[in-house]
């Protein structure tokens, strides 16, 4: 299988982590990476059920979304160690930063990173991570299969969206922000960054690994696609 365009995919610490590390899947994605004859790919992983778990304890002993945003950010790294293993790199250093990222995958050509810093989500770490390579592309591997209009846990009418521009994706997506922790589709700044780039997004339920091979391929896929009108 040959997918020749650089990409970023950030995978949601849900598809890695949901209640433990799920290492037949962390394999499966694997597999695709190191199959894949893109010259430069780039993964950020996120925190999942561990940086929620110590997020919400550390929220008994203070309120403070820096603090809490720093707890969550060392559950991304743990999680990108295990990928970059997965990977054959288990020598790598987990990059803290977007330019030591860059560096990595200038010299190799594939990287796993985490998050960076607090106030910045690993949504907006891919993005950032992508427009500092000139990369035009970001894969969302997330824990919902497509955009909607209005939250379907909420609403079972809610309409799914199959394409949408950055300033209707912000909309919706700020309407579910409620602070450290918060489980939107993707980050609000993620997406303000997006579309000053002009980096099309690609949303999928990261679980249907095949889906994500046929968005990969330029096929047709279940997800949402957004990007300039």
């Amino acid at each position: 299988m040959k997918f020749m365009e650089s990409f970023i995919v950030s995978v949601g610490g849900s598809m890695i982590n949901p209640s433990s590390v799920d290492v037949e899947y962390v394999k499966e994605f694997a597999e695709i990476i190191k199959k894949s004859d893109s010259p430069k790919i780039g993964i950020v992983v996120g925190g999942g059920q561990t940086a929620r778990t110590y997020v919400n304890s550390m929220k008994s002993f203070t309120s403070n979304d820096f603090f809490l945003d720093e707890i969550g950010i060392m559950a991304t790294r743990m999680n990108a160690k295990i990928v970059s293993s997965s990977i054959g790199r288990p020598e790598m250093n987990i990059p803290e930063d977007v330019n030591d990222a860059a560096r990595q995958l200038m010299s190799c050509g594939r990287v796993v990173m985490g998050g960076t810093v607090p106030g910045h989500t690993t949504d907006t770490v891919s993005v950032l991570f992508a427009e500092a390579m000139g990369i035009k592309k970001v894969y969302n591997l997330t824990s919902v299969d497509m955009v909607y209009d209005e939250d379907p846990r909420k609403n079972k009418k809610a309409k799914p969206i199959e394409k949408m521009n950055y300033r209707e994706a912000f909309s919706i997506s700020l309407k579910s922000y409620t602070g450290a922790g918060s489980n939107q589709f993707m980050d609000s700044v993620a997406l303000l960054i997006a579309m000053r780039s002009g980096i099309e997004i690609n949303l999928m339920h990261g679980k249907d690994l095949d889906n994500f091979k046929n968005a990969l391929k330029g096929e047709k896929f279940k997800g949402t696609k957004i990007a300039a009108d």
